[in-house]
């Protein structure tokens, strides 16, 4: 029995030699061959088999196809590739690298079959830079898919049923500024670079310290097997020496050993996407913000003026102007408050346009029941806002932080100074208080606060030597009691006295006609006036009893 076993350890050690013979003869065929061994990775690039050109296309390609995701409030806002973000390789670089961890994984027969039995594990530092016109084309707030919100900034708001003005705080937008943007996540994918990078580090330091340990285990183990077979080895030899043989072989593959090695270190393939999120900070902010120290003062004085109102009286109606209107016209400037001069000349040219009388276009609805439209430049009664004074006079009246109430700041008196209106309701500045003539029907009415107060036939100037009376709209300029009249020239000139004198426009005027018995009908034509408007004495003495200067005359043909 014992010859047999030695028998059998012989042919063991018989076939071990022949085995180890052609194992070396592979081994050395794999130094020679120029391609990586199998399972080596370079930063997880499984460049098996690979030369180094081809390790640095595949190398290269990996690593430029990473995709960059930039994420807003966990949604997608852009992609790209590293290289759609214009970072390149210098692929010489790469590929002398390649060279020198395929030279150090092939230096010699016992690091060839450490690497078949646990494969290597290359870093590489990769050499690249970037284009930045590439970069800053690719990246730039219009190619975010997500539309940009505008900021609001922080306001102060008048709430009218409490009568106060409190700030309404700003809102944050998701504006961005391009550069800032472009900055940030070149930052964030060179940082991301160079994490991987330290982590592939520390994993293979890790991986190399759990591989000496392995080694060391192993070499334990095998020293321990050497001690325990080294009488059966004696045996084997001089079995082998007296030529004995045996069909029972051991088996064993170095190729089984890389395979193992390979499955061991294949940990499953490194995320292909850097995600960046858009930090809040990147956002530009709103230029006001609620606790800003001047936003705050000026709600406070605001707040002061928020019970002022200005009334304007247009005879029994008013307009009003509150706080509403005119805080926005409010500056305040290191605690002083001015007016915006712009703002107050605005509404008055609105208050103007709307309230204003004189020198537009007129339409009357007549006595006889027909309308008659005076021109702008016939229409000489009526209302003017002085705009410069009343500006002023608007300004003073908010500074003062008190209520107003009055007229606004109207032109009162002509060029002779004589009053240019007398009374008005609203935008109507008649208010039923008005003279009326029909030079065709030679009749006069007399209207006050919209009732009759008489009407007579009348005589107006004479037709038939062009001695009309003017047609319009004018302000009694004022009334006289007795006056002389006085005009013509020549053997036309004349003197006239009469009881009750009340001109209207340049000379003409309404006065009585003692001397004329017939009124009406068609005496004006060929024994008409001067131009005035003449009158019965009774009518002309109730109407210079019961007028006021500034009255409206109307004359129409």
């Amino acid at each position: 029995m014992k010859k047999r076993i030695l028998i059998v350890v012989a042919a063991v050690a018989v076939l071990a030699a022949a085995v180890i013979g052609g194992g070396a003869a592979y081994v050395h065929s794999l130094q020679d061959n120029g391609r990586f061994l199998s399972g080596t990775l370079v930063d997880q690039v499984d460049v098996s088999g690979k030369t180094p050109e081809e390790a640095r296309d595949l190398f290269t390609k990996e690593f430029l196809d990473k995709q960059v995701v930039v994420e807003e409030n966990g949604k997608e806002v852009l992609r790209h590739s590293l290289t759609e973000l214009g970072y390149t390789v210098d692929e010489d670089a790469v590929e002398k690298l390649l060279g020198q961890y395929l030279a150090s994984e092939k230096k010699d027969f016992d690091t060839v079959m450490k690497g078949l039995s646990s494969g290597n594990v290359f870093h590489m530092e990769v050499p690249c830079k970037t284009d930045k016109d590439t970069f800053n084309g690719a990246v730039n707030v219009k190619a975010l898919s997500v539309p940009r919100v505008e900021n609001q900034d922080a306001k102060i708001l008048y709430y009218k049923e409490e009568n106060e003005c409190r700030i309404q705080p700003e809102v944050q937008g998701t504006e961005l500024e391009d550069e800032e943007l472009q900055n940030w996540l070149k930052g964030e994918v060179d940082a991301a670079l160079a994490k991987i990078m330290q982590e592939q580090d520390e994993a293979q330091q890790k991986e190399n310290t759990t591989a000496a340990a392995a080694a060391a285990a192993e070499k334990a183990e095998a020293d321990t097997v050497a001690a325990e077979n080294a009488e059966i080895n004696a045996a084997a030899a001089e079995s082998a020496a007296s030529g004995t043989t045996d069909t029972e072989t051991a088996s064993g593959s170095a190729d089984g050993k890389a395979k193992a090695g390979k499955e061991k270190k294949d940990k499953g393939e490194e995320s292909r996407e850097i995600v960046c999120e858009i930090p809040a900070s990147l956002y530009i902010p709103p230029k006001k913000k609620a606790d800003d120290e001047k936003l705050v003062q000026k709600c406070q004085i605001l707040n002061d003026y928020a019970d002022e109102t200005v009334t304007y009286v247009f005879g029994d109606q008013t307009e009003k102007l509150t706080f509403e209107t005119f805080m926005d016209w409010l500056k305040i400037k290191d605690g002083k408050v001015s007016v915006k001069e712009d703002k107050v000349a605005k509404y008055v040219r609105k208050l103007a346009e709307k309230y204003e009388t004189r020198y537009m276009d007129r339409v009357f609805q007549t006595s006889l029941g027909t309308t008659v439209t005076f021109p702008a430049g016939l229409n000489e009664y009526g209302y003017t806002i002085l705009e410069d004074l009343e500006a002023q006079q608007l300004t003073q009246d908010i500074l003062s932080g008190e209520s107003v109430e009055r007229e606004p700041v109207y032109q009162y008196l002509g060029p002779w100074g004589d009053p240019l209106y007398l009374k008005r309701s609203g935008t109507d500045d008649l208010a039923g208080t008005y003279v009326e003539v029909s030079i065709s029907a030679q009749h006069m009415w007399y209207y006050i606060n919209g009732a009759l107060f008489i009407e007579s036939d009348v005589v107006t100037g004479d037709a038939t030597l062009g001695r009309d009376t003017a047609t319009g709209v004018f302000p009694l300029a004022f009334k006289e009691s007795p006056a002389t009249l006085r005009g013509g020239e020549g053997k036309n000139k004349y003197t006239t006295k009469v009881q009750y004198w009340m001109p209207f426009y340049e000379g003409q005027g309404l006065h009585d006609a003692w001397w004329k018995t017939v009124f009406g009908g068609n005496e004006y034509m060929g024994n008409g006036s001067h131009g005035c408007v003449n009158l019965p004495s009774s009518v002309a003495e109730a109407v210079y009893n019961n007028i006021e200067p500034g009255t409206a005359i109307i004359i129409y043909d």
